[in-house]
């Protein structure tokens, strides 16, 4: 997928985009879904809220390609990418408990363990063990499964509330997953 993301980031680089600039838009993307959900997913807002996800998801995986392809990978641009990353996961989960389409727990539950699995990768990170493929519910899993479950509300409502659960258990699982890795990798040491 690397070679896709690469390659379709030449476009944005040509338009005078930065990876930053691609980090923001990304964001502000997830933004206006989150409103969508607030909304409620009525009429036309739930074909919004795909369409911005996947819009957003594809901005989110660009600018990474953009700045490894471009050389312009900055400690701040993956500063900022996972920062605005993380505001926008909030925004979502938020705009699903407001919007009244998850119950608050499932929905605290799954910002909480989303959360998590980036903040157990970043701390473990610091004393040198590198977390990245471990776990089932890394950011891009956890937006494609919110996407899927979006897609199939009309039939079901309880089809997000399943898919926001999901996110949930999985990524508690993952936030696991990376504390027994990290506890073989620093024991050793």
């Amino acid at each position: 997928m690397e070679g896709f993301f690469q390659s379709s980031s030449k476009f944005f680089h040509r338009a005078g985009l930065s990876p930053n600039s691609l980090s923001v838009i990304g964001f502000v993307l997830s933004l206006i879904a989150a409103t969508f959900y607030w909304g409620g997913l009525s009429g036309w807002e739930w074909a919004g809220a795909i369409l911005v996800l996947l819009v957003g998801s594809f901005f989110d995986a660009v600018d990474g390609a953009m700045a490894r392809k471009y050389a312009r990978v900055s400690k701040f641009g993956g500063v900022l990418d996972s920062v605005l990353d993380r505001l926008g996961e909030i925004a979502l989960y938020a705009g699903l408990i407001a919007g009244s389409l998850v119950q608050p727990w499932i929905g605290i539950w799954a910002l909480s363990a989303a959360l998590m699995v980036s903040y157990v990768r970043a701390r473990v990170g610091v004393e040198g063990v590198t977390l990245k493929g471990i776990g089932i519910a890394e950011r891009p899993e956890r937006l494609l499964i919110l996407i899927v479950a979006t897609l199939f509300w009309p039939l079901s409502h309880s089809v997000l509330a399943g898919g926001v659960l999901l996110v949930a258990v999985l990524s508690s699982i993952t936030v696991a997953s990376r504390l027994y890795r990290a506890s073989v990798v620093l024991s050793r040491a």
